[in-house]
């Protein structure tokens, strides 16, 4: 756990629309890149930090995450800091799949597993309180080490897992957060922690709003 004894600002943002995310398939641990879009909101996030000074960058390692925080690094000179686990939940036989009427099997999985996410798991996938022990264990490790300000890139719900810790949320309200990738979240992290939502790309990119935004 780390003390209140020097000021944080941690960075989180979600990578940008992977291939998967466009075709509407669900990606969990499947290694998918970014699209073109994807690629323009990496850029977008650094064009956002680039009159911060980070100390540095951590992200998951599944590849669409680097290829997000790759143009934020390479503008602040540092090396991304890949982390196993921040890297999105295993969705098991769902993974690569989409979940509608294009095929009915997936939809229903998916629909039992919205309905009580963290109790139940569809086959092959990672159970949610280990997925959450995971990400919340690479966290304390990045907040232990870190000062000034931060930039940390992952997934949905790993980023949904990392705000209900950084703003003391209780863990019944994460499926509320639904992190979109066209928001960064700035948290001071203090003994009472802000937290600012900033919009990346689009007509307000850069535009500044007091709380969180999902």
């Amino acid at each position: 756990m780390r003390s209140f004894d020097r000021p944080l600002r941690i960075y989180l943002a979600r990578h940008g629309q992977s291939a998967l995310n466009l075709q509407q398939r669900l990606s969990g641990q499947a290694d998918t890149q970014l699209s073109s879009k994807g690629l323009e909101q990496a850029q977008a996030l650094a064009d956002v930090l680039k009159q911060e000074t980070l100390s540095a960058i951590y992200c998951s390692s599944l590849t669409r995450a680097i290829q997000t925080a790759s143009p934020a690094a390479a503008m602040h000179g540092l090396p991304i800091q890949t982390r196993d686990d921040l890297r999105e939940i295993g969705l098991g036989i769902l993974e690569g799949r989409h979940v509608d009427e294009r095929d009915p099997e997936a939809s229903r999985l998916w629909a039992a597993r919205e309905h009580d996410k963290q109790n139940y798991s569809v086959p092959g996938s990672e159970a949610y309180p280990a997925f959450a022990a995971r990400v919340l264990s690479s966290l304390e490790r990045i907040l232990a080490e870190s000062h000034g300000a931060i930039l940390i890139v992952g997934h949905r719900n790993t980023n949904e897992v990392i705000l209900a810790r950084l703003l003391a949320n209780d863990f019944a309200d994460e499926a509320e957060i639904n992190v979109k990738n066209k928001y960064l979240y700035a948290i001071d992290w203090y003994s009472k922690p802000q937290v600012m939502t900033i919009r990346l790309g689009g007509e307000h990119h850069g535009q500044h709003y007091p709380g969180l935004r999902t």
